[in-house]
């Protein structure tokens, strides 16, 4: 009797496994571009406005006047109690109109949206920046990045950290204020991952990591990591000297004319596993912290739930617009008052 039960346990597992594989398989031959957790959260579709000029023109009077009617009933509403908070956190975001995601419908217009309901609803300063000023012949445009940063810091001096994200993302659950899931000493204390080795651009562990008890006051710099190393799409600087020092060695033109062929996270990784001293600044905090993807596997992809989204890489399967809608439709929105 005992072993028919086994038997009987044993065969519903197999088949268990079985449908299991059988779905993945479906869903990977039909191409689904979303995480698990994309399929949970739907909510309603809140598309941007439609503003008469683009995100770096100037907007019309009538343009700008209803655009500001709808932030001022969500300004401030957060009512964040932890610091830092309000003006002392800046969000940057740059891009020179070109690049890969010229590929997603209404991107500018979608992103100044999104960052300035944020930024609106938790007091948050946000800055949204033409990088054409910063790119020169003589460099990839992915280094504008680097002195958009510095430029955000030097005319900024109220911010007291700055949240560099790539135009290609989007904020998916904008009640999350930034010092209770990761600013405030005691977020961040139990936030950062130091048991999770520095990868290589290679795929490889460099069998390095960041200090596993540092001073959380004296972090300086907060990124994650995907399997090729850490990933600047998303990245955090405090405003001291240590940031504006790392800034300028990042940048150094030895680097930016260097053999690096994902530019500036292939160096800022370089920097990291060769400057013990320096990483005594850094946290590196899992993935979806700060930059889930659109795809992944549970410490990659996008869960209900997470801050925010990045289609990193979505070119190379020519499918950044569908990633884009569909994410865009499934996040959830600052709903005005008043």
């Amino acid at each position: 009797m005992l072993a028919q039960k086994i038997l009987t346990l044993l065969f519903l597992t197999v088949v268990g496994l079985i449908v299991l594989s059988l779905s993945r398989q479906f869903q990977k031959q039909r191409g689904l571009p979303l995480t698990y957790g994309a399929q949970e959260q739907r909510a309603p579709v809140h598309p941007p406005p439609k503003h008469l000029v683009g995100a770096f023109g100037r907007l019309s009077s009538e343009a700008q006047a209803a655009k500001d009617r709808i932030l001022s009933k969500i300004r401030g509403k957060a009512k964040d109690t932890l610091q830092p908070k309000g003006s002392k956190i800046l969000l940057l975001t740059g891009t020179d109109g070109k690049g890969h995601n010229g590929a997603i419908t209404d991107l500018l217009e979608a992103v100044e949206a999104n960052r300035e309901e944020y930024c609106a609803y938790h007091g948050y300063t946000f800055l949204f920046m033409n990088l054409t000023k910063y790119i020169s012949p003589n460099k990839h445009p992915v280094w504008a990045k680097v002195s958009a940063i510095q430029d955000a810091l030097e005319s900024n001096p109220t911010a007291e950290w700055i949240w560099w994200l790539d135009t290609d993302a989007i904020i998916m659950t904008p009640e999350i204020d930034l010092a209770s899931h990761l600013l405030n000493p005691d977020s961040l204390r139990s936030r950062r991952a130091c048991d999770r080795k520095i990868m290589l651009p290679d795929g490889q562990s460099s069998g390095l990591g960041v200090p596993c008890n540092p001073d959380v006051n004296k972090i300086d710099m907060i990124v994650s990591q995907d399997h090729n190393g850490v990933n600047a799409g998303s990245i955090l600087f405090r405003r001291t000297e240590w940031s504006m020092g790392f800034l300028d060695m990042w940048a150094d033109p030895m680097y930016v004319n260097g053999e690096f062929e994902r530019q500036e996270q292939d160096v800022l990784n370089h920097i990291l596993v060769n400057h013990p001293k320096l990483r005594e600044h850094v946290a590196i905090v899992p993935q979806r912290v700060i930059n889930a993807y659109s795809v992944g596997g549970d410490d990659m992809g996008w869960v209900t739930g997470d801050l925010v989204v990045h289609f990193a890489g979505c070119w190379v399967s020519s499918d950044c617009d569908k990633r884009w809608q569909d994410f865009w439709n499934r996040r959830l929105v600052v709903e005005p008052t008043g």
